[in-house]
C-alpha cells in the first residue's frame, strides 16, 4: 500500500497471488486454442505442427508444414515459404475450393420448349385473320345484274326455232285453207295471218322472258348462297385463328407449370447441397465452440501462488536501539 505518494510505512507486507487452472485442465484448454488457432489459419487443409512441443524460442515453434496428399505441394514444405496468394487460399474455411457458392437453378428443358413456342407462336394465326378479311369483303360486294348471263338456257335458240317452226306451219296452213275457200289475200285471211303473227311474236316474247326471268332469279340465289359462304367461311377463319392461339397458350402454360415444378425440384436439392456443404464446412468449428462451452461451464480447479516480502531487520535501528538502551543504564548506575 502506498500513503500519498509517500513511502510505505513500516512493516508492510506485499503479496502477489496468482490463480491458475489445474494443470491438466490449463493443458485441455492450451490445447483446445491450439487447434482452434489451427483451423483458423488453414481451415480444413492438412497442414500440422513441425513442432507440436516446442515452447517459444523453441526451434520449429510456431512452424507448420504440409502432409497432404494431394501433390499440390511436396510433403514437409513449410507454410511460411509459400507466397501470399498461397497462404490466403489454404486459410480459406472450406480449403482450396473455398466457401461453396449458392446455386441457382436452370430453367427445365420444358420451360425451354415453351419459350421456343411462345416466341415462336406470335402471330401463327394471323393468315387466318387475313382470310376472314378477305371472306368479310368479299361477303359485302355488289351483285352484277348482268351475271344472268351465264345462267340463261343454253338451248333458248332451239327453243325459239322450234316455236317459229310451228307457227310457220300454222301460217302454212291457213294459207292453204284461205286458198281453198277462194279466200286467199282477202281481208278475212288478213285479219287471221295478221293474228296468228300477234301470237307467234307472243309466244316468243315469253319463252325469251321465262328464260330470262329463270336466269336472273338463278343468278340472285348463287349470289346470295356464295355472300353466305362467303360470311360462314370469315366466321370459321376467324374461329380458327383464336382456337390455334387458345390452345398454343393452353400448351405452353402446360409446359410452364411442368418445367416449373421440375426447376423447383432442382432448386431444392441445389439448396439442400449448399446447406449440407456448409455445414460439414463448419462443423469443426462447431464441435470446437461446444468443447469450449463446457470448458467455460466447467468449475474451475484453482491453484494460488502467494509470493510476498516484508521489511528485514534495519542495522541502523538495531545500533540506534542499542545506543539508547545503554544510555538508559549508564543514567541509573549513575544515579546511584
Amino acid at each position: 500500500m502506498s500513503f500519498g505518494g509517500g513511502d510505505s510505512p513500516q512493516n508492510t507486507t506485499f503479496q502477489t497471488q496468482y490463480t491458475r487452472d489445474a494443470p491438466q485442465i490449463e493443458a485441455a484448454k492450451l490445447g483446445l486454442m491450439q487447434t482452434a488457432q489451427d483451423y483458423t489459419r488453414f481451415g480444413m487443409n492438412p497442414w500440422e505442427a513441425v513442432a507440436p512441443d516446442a515452447k517459444p524460442g523453441d526451434e520449429g515453434y510456431g512452424q507448420y508444414k504440409y502432409t497432404g496428399t494431394d501433390d499440390r505441394y511436396d510433403e514437409g514444405t513449410l507454410f511460411k515459404d509459400l507466397t501470399r496468394e498461397q497462404r490466403a487460399r489454404e486459410g480459406q474455411a472450406g480449403g482450396v475450393g473455398g466457401i461453396p457458392t449458392q446455386q441457382v437453378a436452370a430453367f427445365d428443358p420444358m420451360q425451354e420448349q415453351a419459350f421456343g413456342l411462345a416466341q415462336s407462336g406470335i402471330g401463327t394465326y394471323q393468315p387466318y385473320l387475313d382470310a376472314a378479311s378477305q371472306f368479310t369483303q368479299a361477303a359485302t360486294q355488289a351483285y352484277d345484274p348482268m351475271s344472268y348471263q351465264q345462267y340463261m338456257n343454253p338451248y333458248q335458240d332451239e327453243v325459239i326455232g322450234a316455236i317459229e317452226r310451228q307457227f310457220d306451219k300454222a301460217q302454212n296452213l291457213q294459207a292453204q285453207q284461205a286458198t281453198q275457200a277462194g279466200a286467199f289475200g282477202g281481208a278475212r285471211q288478213g285479219v287471221q295471218a295478221a293474228e296468228l303473227a300477234g301470237q307467234r311474236a307472243q309466244t316468243v316474247g315469253t319463252a325469251q322472258a321465262q328464260n330470262y326471268g329463270q336466269a336472273q332469279q338463278q343468278a340472285q340465289a348463287q349470289f346470295a348462297s356464295q355472300m353466305g359462304r362467303y360470311g360462314e367461311a370469315a366466321k370459321m377463319s376467324a374461329g380458327l385463328g383464336g382456337q390455334q392461339q387458345q390452345q398454343q397458350l393452353g400448351d405452353i402454360a402446360s409446359l410452364m407449370s411442368a418445367g416449373s415444378v421440375q426447376q423447383q425440384r432442382a432448386q431444392q436439392e441445389l439448396d439442400a447441397q449448399y446447406q449440407q456443404q456448409l455445414q460439414q464446412l463448419y462443423e469443426p468449428y462447431q464441435r470446437l465452440g461446444f468443447t469450449s462451452d463446457i470448458y467455460q461451464g466447467m468449475p474451475s480447479s484453482a491453484m494460488a501462488i502467494s509470493m510476498g516480502t516484508s521489511p528485514g531487520s534495519n542495522p541502523l535501528a538495531q545500533t540506534v536501539g542499542a545506543g539508547i538502551t545503554g544510555l538508559a543504564g549508564y543514567q541509573a548506575i549513575k544515579g546511584n
